[in-house]
């Protein structure tokens, strides 16, 4: 056996010391931690590897017995218990190979309301893919007595954001308003979709092990936004000429969020898909333009300026010659934009031509945009009377109730966490949101290669798209659009940690060879 130099965990302070044993024409290295006053040369034994052995073996009896009650004792038919077994065995086959299910989970969060059903309230098809994932990341690791999460610049706000949130649903249960009232599981209802899906920044965080994968998944990301495209236009194509889709997403607005931030992602990607052999870089090339054509289809005018306002974005990190080129070919957009574009743009004014005369804003926009306004406005001026802590979430129905004779969504993220959560829940936001840029840019400068920088610039770009879509609407609350946002974070944040350690080692090199 021998010894090589101690180096340093990537992130930790404690020394590491890598052990190579010779087994025949093998060789198998072992990475283990001394822990303090240990000898060196001795590896500590805490590993608790066995007992994923033994709960194989009482597993496998507990399926046997399972298969035989249900034949026998309750009379299920023999193609449900097949059924079953077949599950149990794909969810041992997920945990034991959870980089699969990570791609696999990739290409489900897409499919959204397309998903089947699982029976339980709030979780389907995608839902159970990532509690599976997150449990095959943490109990092997913790049975190893291997560390379990790496550090990360978003824990910290991700963490308080998931706690202001839970405090205003404690907040609405506790203090109900008049008028609409709900129940502390309808109100934990409503906030359990963009809880759920973010572990997924988590699990990345701790499994990515190199670059290698990162490529990887960003194509199954692409190949995922591509399927849910696909789905689209085929919608789009058996629909009667003015109606609108919701696509795979169930609702028009969330849909066309959702590929406005891909979108912006995806362009990025294009961009430097040099790194990617030819059959791969063109499912990266397809997937842009689905997301780019799937962007106009669902007819969302908060999507057509999240998509410009991130490609404007991305044209920006690009170069002054890339934003030149993209003002002019938005100046021009009225000459080459789709019918369905401009017709809907057009329907955010009204035609009365005495409106537009003597009327103020409100007369001249269209029902839709209209009533947006007023709904702020009364969000305004109710936080003004409780602006610290809001009303607890869920709050806008309650507050609209009465004023406009039926209640309303706040239709804007922003202004719908300034009422349910307060000031305090308005900074959280912020922060969290200003901690995504800062990873973004952090990654931008560290990047050595097309591959990180493609994912900074398009991560950025994606980040700008979602803020200006979340000003219409609150779409950061479908698990969709979140669970993606927060696998791109995630990706960006262990690029971080890729870049800094070959630098590391880049300089380690060279203080040796000098």
């Amino acid at each position: 056996m021998k010894d090589t130099e101690n180096t340093r965990r990537p992130g930790g302070s404690a020394p590491e010391r890598t052990e190579t044993r010779a087994h025949g024409p093998e060789h198998a290295t072992r990475r283990a931690i001394d822990p303090p006053g240990a000898p060196m040369g001795e590896v500590p034994q805490y590993s608790y590897a066995w007992v994923q052995y033994v709960l194989g073996a009482l597993l496998a009896l507990l399926l046997a017995v399972a298969v035989f009650k249900l034949q026998y004792s309750y009379g299920q038919a023999p193609h449900r218990v097949i059924k079953i077994f077949g599950g149990l065995l794909l969810f041992l086959f997920v945990f034991f190979r959870p980089w699969m299910a990570l791609h696999a989970w990739l290409l489900a969060i897409p499919m959204g309301e397309w998903l089947p059903a699982t029976g339980i309230p709030g979780i389907n098809a995608a839902s159970l893919l990532l509690l599976t994932l997150v449990f095959s990341w943490i109990a092997p690791r913790v049975m190893r007595g291997e560390r379990v999460y790496r550090h990360s610049r978003l824990a910290l706000p991700m963490a308080a954001y998931m706690a202001i949130l839970f405090m205003s649903i404690g907040h609405a249960a506790l203090f109900p308003l008049d008028g609409v009232s709900r129940s502390f599981l309808d109100v934990l209802r409503l906030a359990w979709g963009v809880t759920l899906v973010m572990p997924i920044y988590y699990v990345v965080v701790s499994t990515v092990e190199d670059k290698k994968q990162v490529r990887s998944l960003l194509l199954t990301f692409a190949a995922g936004c591509a399927l849910a495209g696909l789905f689209a236009a085929f919608e789009f194509a058996r629909a009667p000429s003015n109606s609108r889709i919701a696509g795979t997403l169930g609702d028009i607005n969330d849909l066309g969020a959702y590929f406005a931030m891909c979108a912006a992602m995806l362009v990025a990607l294009m961009m430097n898909s040099g790194v990617y052999p030819y059959v791969k870089r063109a499912v990266v090339w397809l997937s842009a333009v689905l997301a780019m054509v799937a962007v106009a289809l669902p007819k969302s005018r908060g999507a057509y300026v999240g998509v410009a306002g991130g490609l404007g974005f991305l044209s920006y990190l690009s170069g002054r010659r890339a934003f030149i080129i993209f003002l002019i070919v938005l100046a021009s957009s009225p000459f080459w934009a789709p019918d369905i574009v401009k017709d809907r743009l057009a329907e955010t004014t009204v035609g009365s031509f005495e409106a537009q005369l003597v009327g103020g804003m409100s007369d001249q926009l269209d029902p839709s945009a209209n009533v947006r306004l007023k709904i702020w406005g009364i969000v305004i001026d109710k936080v003004a009377e409780q602006p610290i802590f809001g009303y607890g979430y869920g709050s806008v129905p309650r507050l609209t109730y009465g004023l406009l004779r039926r209640p309303f969504s706040s239709h804007s993220l922003y202004f719908g966490t300034a009422a349910d959560s307060g000031l305090v829940g308005v900074a959280v936001l912020a922060w969290l949101f200003i901690a995504c840029v800062r990873s973004g840019y952090q990654l931008r400068r560290l990047a050595t290669d097309r591959l990180s920088l493609g994912l900074a610039n398009g991560f950025l770009a994606a980040t700008v798209a979602l803020l200006v879509v979340n000003v219409f609407g609150q779409r950061f609350t479908h698990s969709s659009i979140a669970g993606t946002y927060f696998f791109l974070a995630g990706l960006v944040e262990r690029s971080i940690r890729l870049e800094k350690d070959a630098l590391e080692e880049q300089q380690a090199e060279e203080v040796s060879a000098s």
